[in-house]
């Protein structure tokens, strides 16, 4: 086995001796070509171990070697940049933050990721021009150390341009809005960032950064409960698909649900549609292993809990909850074509009185989904096509539902 290959076998292992000793190397020698050894191999280390290299790590840094960790800013680490930057901000002086701002101003992007950090943990104002120039930038790592420095010194800059993005006609940019309030920590305008989401055509995405601002389950407790009630909705449908499963932690879901099942609001079919949601999808999830099999230990075992914890309920609460979606079908056109797909899924047949009326909508979209979940639930006929195609004016959606007929 090769020198380095030791070192990075003893770096993550269970030795503490021999751990602290290649720790030790690493950063006396600022030995880069083992730090990018470590880098390429901790996606596949469990966290536990991630969290003892990093302890390993900031123990091996004192006054002496502390500069040494410059050398490791061509090659960026998520899992690292905030042991390394944390532990280089307490030896702090003029002399180094003068260098970490040449690199932000004109070094290579990991340069420039790593420096933005140190300004998160050294606020010192020469950075804020640059800062505001990358938090919106395409890289995600340097918008996000960019976005959380300028948090620190509470800049209006940065933070009104991000307002303003919030209503912009690109998905793209609300999103990159609201990715930089989630950075920014605080201050969090609430209204705007549930309107875009409400707007966007990538709401999964927006909703996946909001228990990152504010937990859900106070969110819950606030004013904003109908908003925090779309914001599951679409942390549900986008779970494992857009969003990551190991972020099922942040979002709360075990204790979400939970609530959910004693809620008694105004908003009860938006909460039966929400339930069923998540029971299909869990169910999808425990019996399809190929959706948790990559995720560690612990993303599993809460997978698991959550799909328990919805199945202890029993049929009868499941029927309730089904009579309950159908009268989403009374709203607003948004909510009605999302409580189309669960009756599909659960085949709810008493929802075919209120989905015939529906092909009276002015919304040629609702009409033609409303006869594609009659067709998928067997209530489709000829005369209902008929109905609908007396009122869709728009050819396109007119020959999708010529296609309907029996």
């Amino acid at each position: 086995m090769q020198k380095l290959d030791l070192y990075l076998k003893n770096l993550t292992g269970k030795d503490e001796n021999l751990a602290q000793e290649a720790a030790d190397f690493l950063i006396n020698h600022a030995d880069i070509d083992l730090f990018k050894m470590l880098v390429n191999k901790s996606d596949f280390l469990f966290p536990f171990i991630r969290n003892n290299v990093e302890k390993r790590i900031e123990k091996a840094i004192n006054k002496k070697n502390f500069l040494n960790i410059i050398k490791f800013f061509d090659c960026y680490s998520s899992y690292y940049d905030d042991v390394l930057i944390s532990n280089l901000a307490k030896h702090a002086n003029q002399d180094l933050t003068d260098e970490i701002f040449e690199l932000l101003d004109k070094g290579n992007i990991n340069q420039k990721i790593y420096s933005a950090k140190y300004f998160f943990y050294i606020p010192d104002t020469i950075s804020l021009e640059l800062l505001n120039r990358y938090a919106f930038d395409e890289d995600e790592s340097l918008s996000f150390n960019s976005a959380q420095a300028l948090g620190q010194m509470q800049d209006d800059i940065s933070y009104d341009i991000a307002l303003n993005m919030l209503t912009s006609n690109d998905d793209f940019d609300k999103l990159k809005a609201v990715k930089f309030f989630a950075a920014y920590g605080n201050k969090f305008p609430l209204k705007e960032i549930f309107s875009a989401m409400q707007s966007s055509k990538m709401p999964e995405n927006i909703a996946g950064q909001i228990p990152y601002m504010i937990p859900l389950t106070d969110l819950l407790e606030s004013d904003y409960k109908f908003e925090t009630l779309l914001v599951i909705d679409n942390i549900i449908l986008g779970l494992g698909e857009i969003l990551p499963l190991s972020d099922i932690f942040q979002f709360q879901l075990f204790d979400i649900i939970n609530k959910l099942f004693r809620y008694d609001g105004e908003f009860k079919s938006k909460t039966a549609k929400i339930l069923l949601a998540a029971y299909s999808k869990f169910k999808m999830f425990m019996e399809n292993q190929e959706y948790i099999f990559d995720e560690d230990k612990d993303t599993r075992y809460e997978i698991s809990s959550i799909y328990k914890l919805l199945n202890s309920q029993n049929n009868e609460f499941w029927e309730k909850q089904k009579k309950l979606a159908i009268l989403e079908l009374d709203t607003s056109d948004d909510r009605i074509l999302s409580v189309l797909g669960i009756i599909t899924e659960y085949n709810i047949q008493d929802a075919i009185e209120k989905l015939n009326k529906l092909l009276n909508s002015e919304n040629e979209i609702v009409i033609c989904e409303v006869l594609n979940t009659l067709k998928s639930i067997n209530a489709i006929d000829n005369n209902k096509i008929s109905i609908a195609l007396r009122r869709v004016k728009n050819p396109n959606i007119r020959a999708i539902i010529e296609n309907f007929k029996i």
